[in-house]
């Protein structure tokens, strides 16, 4: 572990790229003695690990941690609660508690610009257990009011941003059997598929901090070997860019983040400044690691070297 620290604080001296104060926010396996995941930070040069969370469920997790934009709070997934919950917490990750209620299984999205707001998926067909079924996206209240459904299509709508100029929500589905990337209003109204794509999935979506671009990872459907890409694209769907491109053996190869797994886990983040993105990858080992690269697809670097998974990043400061 020492010598792991070491490493990260080396690499952060030669990488240093990023502002004084931001931090990314992962999950990770490091120093898990039951396959679970808790939540952990770092600097983006590589330095300064920290570990905020120690109750994890055994071989379940704390994840998702995502931090609110006046940096007061942070709402993260977890099981402590009974089935896979949305838990808040003051921004040190003192005072949690649980947030969403209900016995279905509730997934994080993200907050809404002035941090008075969430949006996330629910399992919502009352049919079926709580932890399967018809994933849909909610907005609601941090105090647990107006818990709003505003998607209402079958399928799996998920991994919801809510965009900094605070007018448009961002998710995939697959509602039409492939996953495609959507935008739509703060209401659910004036709905918009991005990317209109049937043999190749779209997961995994960001905003820019200046609401004109996002990125996402991209795999195409129905071919011998799967392979996964980071692509960025502008607002309205135009102008796709793929940043990895690297489909050589064992490099970007889809691996589930669990068996049988959907690629809806993966995630992507953008640096505050606009310049970079972070993402998890197996690219080059048997585990995920956080890499970052820059927003022209130049400067791709390892973050994260700890031999185990780290997955769902958020990148944050100022």
């Amino acid at each position: 572990m020492a010598i792991f620290l070491l490493l990260l604080i080396v690499n952060g001296a030669c990488n240093g790229q990023s502002s004084s104060g931001e931090r990314i926010i992962f999950d990770s396996q490091l120093n898990s003695r039951n396959q679970s995941f808790e939540l952990f930070s770092i600097s983006p040069d590589g330095s300064d690990l920290k570990q905020h969370t120690f109750d994890a469920v055994p071989r379940r997790a704390n994840t998702s941690g995502q931090l609110s934009p006046d940096g007061k709070h942070v709402i993260f997934g977890t099981y402590k609660y009974g089935g896979y919950k949305i838990a808040i917490a003051k921004s040190d990750f003192s005072s949690q508690r649980k947030l969403t209620k209900g016995p279905h299984y509730t997934y994080v999205g993200s907050w809404s610009p002035d941090s008075k707001q969430i949006v996330y998926s629910k399992v919502d067909t009352k049919s079926a257990p709580y932890f399967q079924g018809d994933l849909e996206i909610f907005v609601m209240h941090i105090d647990g009011t107006r818990d709003v459904n505003i998607s209402n299509t079958k399928g799996a709508d998920s991994g919801a941003k809510w965009s900094p100029s605070g007018e448009r929500i961002l998710f995939s589905s697959d509602r039409t059997g492939n996953s495609d990337i959507y935008s739509m209003d703060v209401d659910g109204k004036n709905l918009k598929n991005l990317t209109h794509t049937p043999n190749i999935d779209e997961f995994g979506p960001s905003w820019s901090p200046n609401s004109k671009q996002i990125a996402f990872h991209t795999m195409k459907r129905n071919t011998g070997s799967q392979y996964i890409d980071l692509c960025v694209m502008d607002t309205d769907g135009s102008n796709k860019r793929n940043l990895t491109n690297n489909h050589t053996a064992k490099r970007n190869a889809f691996v589930p983040y669990y068996d049988g797994a959907s690629p809806i886990f993966y995630q992507t983040t953008w640096s505050p400044n606009g310049k970079e993105i972070a993402f998890s990858s197996k690219r080059n080992s048997e585990n995920f690691e956080i890499f970052i690269i820059s927003a022209n697809g130049k400067n791709l670097r390892q973050l994260t070297t700890n031999g185990t998974n780290n997955v769902f990043p958020f990148w944050y400061g100022k």
